[in-house]
């Protein structure tokens, strides 16, 4: 029997005061096949709060990871965020405002992903940037695609796709749904990918393995048993007598 895979978006937003859309928002989630979901939370949430949204998802057999986006203006903004948020949360992603933070995120291993605004003619996806990146690049497709009616947002994701493509840098594929009616199956946002110049496997990639080994290496870092990369603390286990 062929093993199907497990698929990941890691950019969904859901408004957190809406709780009916929320459950809207899992259901279709579920029924889109997803597995995991990076839900994208606003900083100041009290735990209670943020546990109960984490429920809605659970309960309908969608996996939650906690992310947070961070939009600094300067470096020296960036490294306080990510001083003070490495540890709460999952997953660190940046939203490049400017070249300065562009080339601090890619290049810092704290940083899980970078995402630039397609509307944002200030700073793009670049080859100095692709050679940097120690994360990967996300590309929200249909946040970013959707509604769309010039060519200037799809000329610029298919010019990232293939800057990355050439890096060999690691790309997510993500939704960015902030509505139920934003959420697209796996499927759709790989085809989506494909259009923009992704190999098949390429895209498939982006919606899969890509992004869960992103999930499995920041809960493996989380845990009480790691040391560093590559390095676990060994717990033994205690021997009957």
């Amino acid at each position: 029997m062929t093993k199907l895979p497990k698929y990941a978006d890691l950019h969904v937003l859901p408004h957190v005061e809406d709780g009916q859309a929320c459950e809207r928002m899992a259901q279709l989630l579920k029924v889109a096949g997803y597995s995991t979901i990076g839900l994208t939370l606003p900083t100041g949430l009290f735990r209670e709060r943020v546990s109960s949204l984490r429920q809605i998802f659970e309960k309908n057999s969608v996996h939650t990871v906690l992310r947070v986006d961070l939009a600094p203006t300067s470096r020296v903004e960036l490294l306080r965020s990510l001083r003070q948020f490495r540890n709460a949360y999952d997953i660190i992603a940046v939203k490049c405002q400017n070249p300065r933070v562009a080339t601090v995120a890619s290049r810092d291993r704290r940083v899980d992903l970078v995402l630039f605004d397609t509307a944002n003619r200030n700073v793009r996806f670049s080859h100095s940037l692709a050679s940097l990146l120690h994360g990967a690049l996300e590309l929200n497709l249909v946040a970013a695609l959707l509604g769309q009616t010039n060519s200037s947002a799809f000329a610029s994701v298919a010019r990232a796709i293939s800057i990355a493509r050439e890096h060999r840098a690691a790309i997510v594929l993500s939704s960015g749904a902030r509505t139920p009616q934003m959420i697209r199956s796996p499927l759709q946002i790989a085809a989506l990918g494909r259009t923009l110049g992704l190999l098949e496997k390429e895209s498939l990639e982006g919606v899969t393995s890509t992004p869960s080994s992103i999930v499995t290496r920041n809960l493996e870092k989380r845990s009480p048993q790691y040391v560093e990369e590559g390095v676990k603390l060994v717990i033994p286990t205690p021997t009957r007598r």
